[in-house]
Order: structure tokens, then C-alpha cells, then sequence
């Protein structure tokens, strides 16, 4: 059976949905389009280079919406739009901020894109190029990581479970974000501290 790239990602995408990250490998993909494992190598050097085309699958229809602002003052709306924006793509997959995590940004071209447009907007703003390159990087990561803690977050009973038996300040913290949509709002939290120390840097030279 002849194979291309396409097939081999969209297959790998329908294993990660039905099945998780920990259970998708190269051997089991190769199983499943019933081909020989070594077939895939054609197509990738190894499972990071999957996963860095898996990445580029999910976040590619993003793409499009990077676009503006068109008033480099409006730059702080543009970042909490465009983080709300990864982290809404990285979670149509189970386990789908795990695919952006490490990934090759010279062969991830879809994550690069989010980064580089965010270097862009930065740097109209006023930032040099080289803090522009940092904030972006900071300011990506912290959504692709934030967004892998909430996909791996234990199950609901067992943090049930360690607040009744940790009376402790981290126990009560935890009980005091319990509302359903916590995930949506801690990540706009983070979101909007790092927007405000961006102001303070940018404000400060």
C-alpha cells in the first residue's frame, strides 16, 4: 500500500484522538495503515518529527486569524486574542498541547508562524528585536505549557480527595477555584500577567 505524508499525520491524529499520546507510536501507526514500519522513515526521521507535523495539522487553520493589529498600541488585545486562539486549537486534541511541546520550530512551520507573528507585533510596538524574540517565546511557551498542565490534570475525585485530606493553604487554594470554567479563567489570569508585565518592560525602556 503506497502511503504520503498527509495520511500518515491524519492517521496519527485519528490514534491520538481514540487513544492518547502514550499509546501512539511509530510501530503502531505503521500497524494500523498496514504497512512495514520502516516504510514510514520516508516520511519521518522519528516520532518528534511526527509530532512536529501532527502540530502543524492541528494549528495551521489559526493561521489566518494572526493578522493586525493594525494600531501597534493595540498589542496587548492582539496577545490575549492570539493566546486564547493556540490554546483553543491545542485543545481540540486530547494530549494536543503535548504535540507543540519541544517542537522543531524549523520544521513545525504552523507554531514557528504563532511565534514569529508575535516577535512582528511585539517589535512594532516598541520592543527591540531581541526582548521582542524573548517576550514571544516566553508568552507561547507559557500557553502550550499552561495548556498541557490542563489537559493532564488528575481526575476531579482525587483532588476532591487530597483537599479533604490536606487541610493545608495549597488544599484551600484549590477549593477556592473549584468553579467549572477555573481552567478558562486561571489561563486569562496568566494570560493578563504576563500582558502587564510586558507593559511595565515596554513602559520602562
Amino acid at each position: 500500500m503506497a502511503i504520503d505524508r498527509d495520511l500518515v499525520v491524519r492517521t496519527a491524529l485519528r490514534m491520538l484522538d481514540e487513544e492518547g499520546l502514550e499509546r501512539l507510536s511509530l510501530r503502531r501507526l505503521a500497524a494500523e495503515l498496514d504497512v512495514k514500519a520502516p516504510a514510514l522513515y520516508w516520511h519521518f526521521a522519528n516520532k518528534r518529527a511526527l509530532l512536529d507535523h501532527m502540530a502543524d495539522v492541528v494549528l495551521a487553520p489559526a493561521l489566518p486569524a494572526l493578522d493586525g493589529p493594525e494600531d501597534p498600541a493595540g498589542w496587548p488585545a492582539w496577545l490575549a486574542r492570539v493566546a486564547e486562539l493556540l490554546r483553543s486549537r491545542l485543545l481540540e486534541h486530547p494530549d494536543g498541547a503535548r504535540l507543540a511541546l519541544g517542537a522543531d520550530l524549523t520544521r513545525a512551520g504552523a507554531l514557528s508562524r504563532f511565534v514569529e507573528r508575535t516577535i512582528e507585533v511585539l517589535h512594532d510596538a516598541g520592543f527591540d528585536l531581541a526582548d521582542a524574540s524573548r517576550a514571544a517565546a516566553t508568552f507561547i511557551w507559557f500557553v502550550v505549557g499552561r495548556t498541557v498542565e490542563e489537559q493532564t490534570l488528575p481526575d476531579p475525585a482525587a483532588i476532591q480527595r487530597r483537599r479533604d485530606a490536606e487541610p493545608s493553604i495549597l488544599a484551600r487554594a484549590m477549593a477556592a477555584r473549584s468553579a467549572p470554567d477555573d481552567q478558562d479563567v486561571s489561563f486569562r489570569f496568566g494570560v493578563r500577567v504576563m500582558i502587564a508585565g510586558l507593559r511595565a518592560l515596554l513602559a520602562g525602556g
